[in-house]
């Protein structure tokens, strides 16, 4: 057999032992064979409690052991053959409980004959067997395939969550890329948090927490690498970052924004409705 065909083989079956959870399937079966054996069912209401658990216990896990691993398979391979339109979840869980009810019938007279010493006829007995074995089996699958669907939603909702968050985390990188390299041209004792720019003649002045310092760089140019930053502009040579306004003024008709290390920023006419909405004024 070829390397690839092993691969995909060892594949499903880690596949197979992640999704039927052991601990959760068992505890859905052990909560069953309780019910059934409180219950009693098939004409059962004479036989010792104890006894009839112990009979419910050796069924129940027994047809957990065919259940599982031929629903899980015949799924994988329902996938591949059935058309599309009946190529869905609700058929693959049907067919494949017929068909693990269908093998579990034909074990369960034998396990009974165990415990009851009857066994007046193999072939006759197959009809009931199958019938109770799809009743208990279809319950036991159905419950088992809800309890794995609300783990695979549950998985599905936090992968989809850390996805989301690393989306934000690479979006805040991309974003934090041009005003980080705006920052990096300053000498290091002045590369803080950016308060505000402005133009001075073919100068640039960067205002940070740390100072400021000139740069020669083009007004524009700066506002591009500033294109996602939370910030605006005021006036036509004056940019500042939103957090760090804060209180405002008039001067005249004028509106003066002040910022956190008390420079006072002009707002023109240009920009005035455009601050105005920004800062909520």
């Amino acid at each position: 057999m070829a390397n690839r065909e092993i691969n995909q083989q060892n594949q499903c079956l880690t596949e197979f032992w992640q999704v039927r959870d052991i601990l959760t399937d068992a505890l859905v079966v052990a909560i069953f064979v309780m019910f059934l054996t409180f219950l009693r069912p098939f004409g059962m209401h004479q036989v010792d409690m104890v006894y009839a658990g112990t009979f419910w216990t050796v069924i129940c896990f027994t047809g957990y052991a065919v259940y599982s691993p031929t629903m899980f398979f015949l799924s994988r391979w329902l996938i591949r053959v059935l058309p599309e339109p009946i190529n869905n979840s609700a058929m693959h869980l049907v067919i494949s409980t017929l068909a693990a009810s269908f093998l579990m019938g034909l074990l369960a007279p034998f396990i009974i004959a165990q415990f009851f010493d009857s066994f007046d006829n193999y072939w006759q007995s197959l009809p009931l067997s199958f019938l109770a074995s799809l009743f208990i089996g279809g319950i036991i699958a159905g419950v088992s395939s809800i309890k794995s669907l609300m783990l695979q939603q549950r998985q599905q909702l936090k992968q989809s969550a850390e996805e989301l968050a690393l989306e934000s985390e690479k979006v805040d990188t991309i974003q934090s890329q041009p005003i980080e390299s705006l920052i990096n041209e300053l000498p290091i004792a002045k590369r803080g948090k950016l308060i505000c720019l402005q133009m001075d003649d073919h100068y640039l002045n960067v205002i940070t927490d740390k100072g400021e310092h000139l740069l020669l760089m083009r007004f524009k140019d700066a506002l591009s690498k500033l294109e996602h930053y939370d910030g605006f502009q005021t006036h036509r040579s004056w940019w500042v970052a939103k957090d760090a306004v804060v209180d405002t003024k008039k001067d005249g008709r004028k509106l003066i924004l002040v910022l956190q290390n008390g420079t006072e920023v002009p707002v023109s006419q240009t920009y005035l409705a455009n601050t105005k909405a920004v800062l909520n004024l």
